[in-house]
């Protein structure tokens, strides 16, 4: 068993100097490894639509009593619940991820469309992630960065809400590349 931990140490310690290094780089490590999203998609609500509830959340805060502001905080949110929860659905295409590629490497589709990255055929101990190394304006790299793993339940989901073109990476195998053409 010791000697076995030897082999392995270095590589598990590289795995985790990567894995950290990549999470900085990619913005505050809770997104990243939660696997949660500040698009305005990951909460089912349009940027107009989380505008209008921060505006109506703040009237609550300027209510006197606690009861009053509590009252008022719960019906919002109800009624943003409900709004959340009739966005837009879209068709979900699969993305595998191997030792080394995408598969499919090009992914053509509609405007609130799925793409669920599964990490079924990693053979080896090699991690890796899913980084958005270019997409349309307004989109942030950190809307698309998946963990770095090399586990192979591992699954990762995002809604594209923008036409243009996306193009992800492995940030640890520059070699992986997936282009996702989206249109209305």
């Amino acid at each position: 068993m010791k000697s076995l931990l030897n082999k392995r140490l270095p590589g598990i310690l590289a795995l985790a100097l990567v894995s950290l290094a990549v999470g900085a780089a990619s913005g505050p490590a809770g997104a990243v490894a939660s696997g949660t999203t500040p698009d305005a998609t990951a909460s089912g609500l349009s940027k107009k639509q989380k505008k209008a509830k921060r505006a109506a959340l703040k009237k609550c805060n300027k209510k006197h009593r606690a009861k009053a502001r509590k009252t008022c905080k719960k019906r919002v949110n109800k009624r943003f619940r409900k709004l959340a929860n009739q966005a837009p659905k879209g068709k979900t295409y699969k993305v595998d991820l191997g030792d080394n590629y995408f598969a499919p490497d090009q992914v053509d589709i509609k405007v609130n469309d799925w793409i669920n990255w599964s990490w079924a055929n990693v053979a080896g101990y090699e991690p890796h992630n899913v980084t958005l190394a270019a997409g349309p304006k307004g989109v942030s790299r950190n809307d698309f960065g998946s963990p770095t793993t090399a586990a192979q339940s591992t699954r990762f989901k995002r809604q594209f809400s923008k036409p243009g073109t996306y193009n992800f990476v492995c940030s640890l195998h520059y070699e992986m590349t997936l282009t996702v053409k989206v249109t209305k």
